[in-house]
């Protein structure tokens, strides 16, 4: 690589590793299994979820509190289960990251809890990641620049060093705004596009059917 090419490259998971977002599914999931209507539930999840992400407690504490905000009884396993369960995965973003070569950094800034953390993080097809930063392990979300910066950090790297890749406009324009070179995955043909003109010498990573127009 010469001096001016990007010499880290991370990622999100959810929306990167999986198609759509994984709070998306995992309300579905859990709206089933617990008879609540989604729209009545989203919101306390989502309330709940971004606690649970800075580790602000466990899973069973967001089972409880979860229990009292929808007037159910939520089981911390049953739960659990149906939570790991819903991912769709992509598994393009799965072989363009085993592709990467020797000579990148390769990180990981995630929104995530402890339970699915270390899911992705013994996952062996993450095993390229060199970096793991989620935010329930440093107590920052995406966008917030702490979460970026501990990334950077993480890497050894500058921030105009990395292309980091988001399913999140804002979290795309929080990277941006800090010096990263980030991509956003919002439709597989146009994320392609971002990332062959943003890595000419790993085009070839995404000229499989997984990035064309009619991909999911």
């Amino acid at each position: 690589m010469n001096a001016a090419a990007p010499r880290g490259i991370a990622f999100d998971w959810g929306g990167v590793f999986t198609v759509g977002t994984f709070d998306g599914r995992a309300i579905a999931r859990l709206a089933r299994l617990y008879g609540v209507p989604e729209a009545e539930l989203r919101p306390h999840y989502l309330g709940l979820m971004e606690l649970f992400e800075v580790g602000g407690f466990d899973l069973p504490a967001f089972a409880e509190r979860l229990s009292r905000a929808i007037g159910r009884d939520v089981d911390a396993g049953a739960f659990r289960e149906a939570f790991l369960d819903a991912p769709l995965e992509r598994p393009a973003a799965y072989a363009l990251l085993a592709g990467i070569p020797d000579g990148y950094a390769v990180g990981m800034l995630s929104n995530n809890v402890p339970v699915l953390c270390d899911r992705v993080r013994e996952d062996p097809r993450t095993a390229r990641i060199e970096r793991f930063v989620f935010s329930n392990e440093i107590g920052a979300r995406k966008p917030d620049a702490v979460a970026f910066m501990a990334l950077a950090e993480g890497m050894e790297l500058a921030p105009h060093d990395i292309v980091f890749v988001d399913d999140a406009a804002a979290n795309v324009e929080a990277a941006r705004a800090l010096g990263f070179q980030a991509l956003l995955l919002d439709t597989p043909a146009a994320f392609a596009a971002r990332w062959r003109a943003a890595l000419p010498a790993l085009a070839h990573l995404t000229e499989g059917p997984g990035w064309h127009a009619d991909a999911a």
